[in-house]
């Protein structure tokens, strides 16, 4: 379990915190800019940025597992180059999946101060200008935010295990990349994704969406797990086209998300059984579930349980892929 390369990049963060923790950041940048000419610190000073930077190397290590790459072994084997390659496809894919050029900017940062550490051969690479202009740009031209306009449109053009990874995006608000991760519980109508963004497992319900849920089985079939990660290059270039041909902005992967949680909103007002059923389940508390008898304030009940289903934290997030 320890040499995981999860928990080796990880115990070089919590080590980097624990040395910078009580310094002044401005101060220690003042006193390296006097010793070595360049104003910068090695360690990480705040809490907030050690959290940020964790969970963009969570997320980094997930994208390596997929590759295969899971031990401190199997990163070491890799040459410099293969792994200038692996960052630059991990970087490139953030922005199709709809990433923020400040949030490339993130995870840029959180590998110059780990990844960097375990590979010293790859800092420069990471330092490099054109580089992270590059990756930058990727991120701001994925126009993060919004569904697209026809979403049936679209899906006419694509391939058809292309039109399956885009209605399953559709029908369930997953991440791309956590397709191959699901498993179905046909008795109970229940979907789970194993080991999702974070190493989080999730559950979604559909005892109130049993059509759906069907729907999502029979799509399921039509995709090849062993194959998939090569089939994601070839989704991303045929969703582009298909952007092209029926002149819609590319909003990348995300934008299927977006249009589950605007549809699911929607859903879930107008439904306050399953609302109900859905609270319990995913363990909200009294004052949550008493807002489901209050128009005022029913949203609030469904941002949790929509929050749920999209795998994240904070109730603000759902706000942020319905909200326009």
């Amino acid at each position: 379990m320890e040499n995981k390369v999860r928990y080796v990049l990880k115990h070089v963060l919590d080590d980097l915190y624990e040395l910078g923790k009580g310094i002044k950041k401005g101060e220690l940048q003042r006193q390296m800019q006097k010793l070595t000419g360049v104003r910068e610190s090695h360690f990480i000073h705040s809490s907030t940025t050690k959290v940020r930077y964790e969970r963009a190397m969570m997320t980094f290590c997930d994208y390596l597992e997929d590759h295969s790459i899971k031990r401190e072994k199997h990163l070491e084997k890799l040459s410099t180059e293969e792994l200038q390659q692996i960052v630059d496809n991990y970087f490139r894919e953030l922005a199709e999946e709809g990433y923020s050029k400040n949030t490339i900017k993130v995870h840029v940062a959180a590998m110059e101060k780990s990844l960097a550490i375990v590979r010293p051969d790859i800092r420069d690479y990471l330092a490099n200008d054109e580089n992270r202009i590059g990756w930058w740009s990727a991120g701001e031209a994925a126009s993060k935010g919004d569904s697209y306009v026809d979403s049936n449109a679209i899906k006419e053009r694509l391939e058809e295990e292309h039109q399956a990874i885009a209605r399953i995006q559709e029908l369930t608000g997953c991440r791309v990349r956590e397709i191959p991760r699901m498993t179905v519980d046909e008795e109970k109508y229940k979907i789970t994704i194993h080991q999702a963004k974070g190493g989080r497992t999730r559950t979604l319900h559909y005892e109130h969406r049993k059509e759906q849920f069907k729907e999502v089985c029979n799509l399921l079939e039509k995709i090849n797990k062993e194959k998939y990660e090569k089939e994601l290059k070839d989704y991303y270039r045929d969703l582009k086209q298909a952007c092209d041909e029926t002149g819609q902005e590319y909003h990348g992967s995300h934008a299927f998300r977006y249009q589950y949680a605007q549809e699911r909103i929607e859903e879930l007002r107008n439904n306050k059984k399953e609302l109900r059923d859905l609270l319990d389940k995913y363990g909200a508390d009294n004052e949550t579930k008493e807002c489901v008898n209050d128009n005022n304030k029913i949203d609030r009940a469904a941002d949790y349980v929509i929050t749920q289903e999209l795998g994240h934290n904070r109730l603000s997030m759902s706000r942020y892929y319905y909200r326009k």
